[in-house]
């Protein structure tokens, strides 16, 4: 793969589309993120509490159900005695953008740019082994659990974080939301390996396509 010859991060895209998770996740993470980014204490103690969380079961950690479970509309809940999927994609979404964050002078979260076509700029960027990033990424395609999924997807956030690279969690929790249906995960797979080999010059052409059913759940 040709490598890029600027290290500049992806902008935000101008608009977007968003499932019901994604919208109602959407103003929590800019909130947290510009409060962080303003140099809040609080913002900075509650992105703690989501780092802590990071990688365990979702419902398990009750400091930060406030997050997490409140943000899940109420549609997207389930009565039963084990977490939902807008649950459990909710809870991976804020606590991996917490990691992402930290110690972060510019935006995690940014709108329109997908995780994969985050990624394969990562893998662009001048001084930067594209081979490595897409060995992780292929392992993401390959992965056959929705846990060994985000495990590699924690590897590639601290590469992003270290280039500075954010990508939309609010469309990330919309894709991790379809990646627990068995019958929905091959078409967010599908989407972030297009973006992953598409130019930088249309990765805001990807964030527009217009919303599917399953971005709607």
């Amino acid at each position: 793969m040709t490598t890029s010859t600027t290290d500049s991060p992806l902008q935000p895209a101008q608009s977007r589309i968003l499932g019901r998770l994604g919208r109602a996740l959407d103003w929590r993470v800019d909130h947290l993120q510009s409060e962080y980014l303003a140099g809040s204490p609080s913002a900075r103690a509650e992105l703690a509490k989501l780092r802590r969380a990071l990688g365990k079961t979702a419902g398990s950690v009750p400091e930060v159900w406030e997050y997490t479970f409140a943000a899940v509309p109420e549609a997207l809940q389930w009565d039963r005695d084990e977490p939902s999927y807008a649950e459990q994609a909710a809870h991976a979404a804020l606590t991996l953008f917490a990691l992402h964050l930290q110690s972060m002078s510019g935006p995690a979260h940014l709108h329109g740019v997908s995780f994969g076509s985050a990624v394969g700029h990562l893998a662009r960027m001048e001084g930067r082994s594209a081979d490595a990033v897409r060995r992780r990424f292929m392992a993401v395609a390959t992965a056959s659990s929705i846990d060994e999924i985000l495990v590699h997807v924690r590897g590639l956030v601290t590469q992003l974080r270290s280039v500075g690279q954010g990508f939309d969690y609010a469309r990330f929790a919309d894709d991790v939301l379809r990646l627990l249906n068995p019958q929905r995960s091959k078409n967010v797979r599908l989407a972030w390996g297009r973006d992953f080999y598409r130019s930088d010059s249309h990765v805001n052409a990807s964030a527009t396509e217009p919303e599917t059913p399953e971005q709607k759940e």
